[in-house]
């Protein structure tokens, strides 16, 4: 046998709240903007915030609600040593710590939701920097978003300056702009913007999503593979031209 470490998508929640009614409210919502996303997508629950107020939590309840909600719980972390017992008990596997959080103010409401990052320990952190003039239409990434890695624009566009890599996933509420290779998944107008578009200079991508519709792209599909390409939307039907 071989046991060998690999990159893998993992979202990540972060617990605000021991609510379970609220938490799952919330959990069903995010998972309903882009249901095929986050079809069967392995979840880790980080407890950092709610540490003092852990005993309130049903962790059964919330390894119960995830998996009727088609997500696949991996485990807990940001608990404290005392608490593992705790944990372990009502069924849930304890990780190590996660990457410590910026200390600078988030912008809007907070809410418990998988982590927009979405990246795995060991991973660099894709640092986006966001136009002041145009803070809310578009976030710019200069980095290129390897395998494993997740962009979540929530509000705004995304836009690539470089490459994607298989196995790597961009999401955001408006269009997706990519200025090299995009190659993994990739999901523009996720809060149900159908006009919504995805730019890309070579189109390689493993599934394509505007406002909830999807497609898997095979050798076959288009004769755009590795061409400058446009994805729109025309009624239910996702539509690749050639970008001119």
């Amino acid at each position: 046998m071989e046991l060998k470490g690999e990159m893998s998508m993992l979202n990540v929640l972060h617990l605000q709240s021991t609510d379970l009614k609220e938490i799952s409210q919330q959990i069903e919502a995010k998972r309903d903007e882009v249901p095929a996303f986050f079809l069967n997508s392995p979840v880790v629950v980080d407890c950092s915030s709610i540490t003092d107020d852990l005993k309130k939590l049903d962790l059964k309840g919330l390894k119960a609600c995830l998996t009727d909600l088609m997500f696949v719980p991996v485990g807990v972390r940001g608990i404290e040593p005392e608490q593992q017992a705790m944990v372990t008990k009502s069924g849930w596997p304890v990780l190590r710590a996660g990457p410590k959080k910026s200390t600078s103010k988030p912008s809007g409401k907070e809410s418990s939701k998988p982590d927009e990052s979405a990246k795995t320990d060991g991973d660099s952190e894709i640092q986006a920097q966001v136009s002041e003039e145009k803070a809310t239409i578009s976030r710019i990434i200069e980095k290129p978003v390897r395998s494993g890695q997740q962009v979540f624009v929530d509000e705004g566009d995304a836009v690539l300056l470089t490459h994607t890599s298989a196995g790597s996933e961009v999401m955001a509420s408006g269009s997706v702009h990519v200025y090299g290779a995009l190659r993994g998944r990739v999901l523009a107008g996720v809060h149900g913007d159908t006009n919504a578009r995805i730019f890309c200079r070579s189109l390689d991508a493993e599934l394509i999503a505007i406002a909830g519709r999807y497609q898997l792209l095979d050798e076959g599909d288009t004769d755009l593979r590795g061409k400058p390409a446009v994805i729109r939307l025309d009624g239910e039907k996702l539509i690749i031209e050639a970008l001119e």
